[in-house]
């Protein structure tokens, strides 16, 4: 959430505050298989483990559309791409979606409930996503069910993967979650309040990071043990991004972007208040500028040292997270339906009218340079030139 919820924490809130008024696994003694996944694409939430949103491929563009695609109610999520550029999408109807890379239906997989949680592709080709019907899917790559892990509570938060194929996953409950690859808990770490959209980020170190509606990021080690957390008094809704460095970086309700030393307990480096709601997760350029959305409708830039590089303007509320192709471009969408691609000095490039509804989803970027995104519309979109 998304972070979705992909960073969309304060539409869903309404949402889920309307909604909300055994199995352990399909198949006994499933062995284990490693599930780390492969970055070239775009296979998980925020791009990978340390959610920087950034893609390896050039010339990106959304001058054209190249296809849509309908599915059976809103898209809160983000495409994930597999290695072989399939396309994965979540929809709110309760179904698993994936698309050919000309928009032709491979296959979908019905899970019974709201889809929320944008999927992740592991290295084997497995797809994990989280359900509001507090479960845990883990699918085939040609759609069939693998197994599915009974977590007991709502899951908006997406799926992270590491490199030892464990699952992370935030759940409603206010626990983080960790499932082993073959569908069986390996620990789980309550915080004091829900997890919405705040999605698990992986340092390189192997810690893993999350939000809560608590207000606190948690730092959790593999074993499930507090490293450290950060209060930030408001609750967090967005998705912690971690440089290469070590800085973690978060925003939070109360409009303030935390740039936090994961490396020293987190100890706060800076902070910089853009004064509007944050629910969208930072991505990281590769020169070490931050790009958030908030509510306000601005996309900015920070730098490095925590000060202001420039804001543009979208005309609307931005809680989906930006993507960025490896030429520096940045795509973001907002709630009047618009995707916009920005220059790095903060000028659009490109613009184009999705839709009349919200753009919640965040986008994801593949090897030929397209663009993918999902709308409140019911429908998938692939962008190019």
């Amino acid at each position: 959430m998304n972070s979705i919820f992909t960073g969309t924490g304060f539409f869903k809130t309404v949402k889920t505050a309307v909604i909300a008024t055994l199995f352990i696994s399909l198949f006994a003694g499933v062995n284990t298989i490693t599930a780390q996944v492969n970055t070239k694409e775009h296979p998980m939430f925020m791009h990978d483990l340390r959610h920087s949103g950034r893609s390896e491929y050039h010339d990106a563009h959304i001058i054209k559309l190249k296809w849509k695609t309908i599915t059976g109610s809103e898209i809160w999520s983000s495409p994930a791409i597999g290695p072989d550029n399939t396309v994965y999408v979540s929809s709110t109807d309760g179904n698993v979606f994936a698309y050919n890379p000309d928009g032709t239906e491979k296959w979908h997989y019905r899970t019974g409930d709201e889809l929320y949680s944008s999927p992740a592709v592991g290295a084997d080709g497995t797809i994990y996503v989280g359900g509001k019907n507090k479960k845990l899917f883990a699918l085939t790559p040609d759609g069939k069910i693998k197994w599915m892990y009974f977590i007991g509570s709502d899951v908006y938060s997406s799926p992270a993967i590491s490199n030892d194929g464990t699952i992370y996953v935030g759940a409603w409950d206010g626990k983080l979650y960790a499932i082993q690859s073959n569908g069986t808990l390996k620990w789980s770490y309550s915080t004091a309040a829900n997890i919405l959209s705040s999605s698990p980020a992986i340092g390189d170190n192997g810690i893993i990071y999350i939000g809560s509606q608590d207000g606190r990021i948690y730092a959790i080690s593999e074993e499930g043990r507090i490293k450290w957390s950060f209060m930030t008094k408001a609750k967090i809704d967005s998705s912690p991004s971690i440089s290469k460095e070590g800085v973690l970086y978060i925003g939070a309700h109360n409009g303030i972007l935390y740039a936090l030393d994961s490396n020293n307990k987190g100890k706060m480096i800076w902070t910089y208040n853009i004064g509007s709601r944050i629910d969208a997760t930072p991505a990281l350029s590769s020169d070490g500028t931050i790009y958030v959305g908030a509510k306000d409708g601005n996309l900015y830039a920070i730098n490095p040292d925590g000060t202001l590089k420039w804001s543009y303007n979208t005309g609307d509320t931005i809680t989906s997270s930006a993507a960025i192709s490896a030429d520096g471009i940045i795509f973001v969408g907002s709630w009047n339906g618009v995707l916009h691609a920005i220059s790095p000095d903060g000028k659009l490039k490109e613009k184009q009218n999705v839709s009349r509804f919200p753009l919640l989803s965040s986008p994801s970027i593949d090897s030929h340079g397209t663009v993918y995104i999902g709308s409140t519309d019911w429908k998938v979109y692939a962008f190019g030139k």
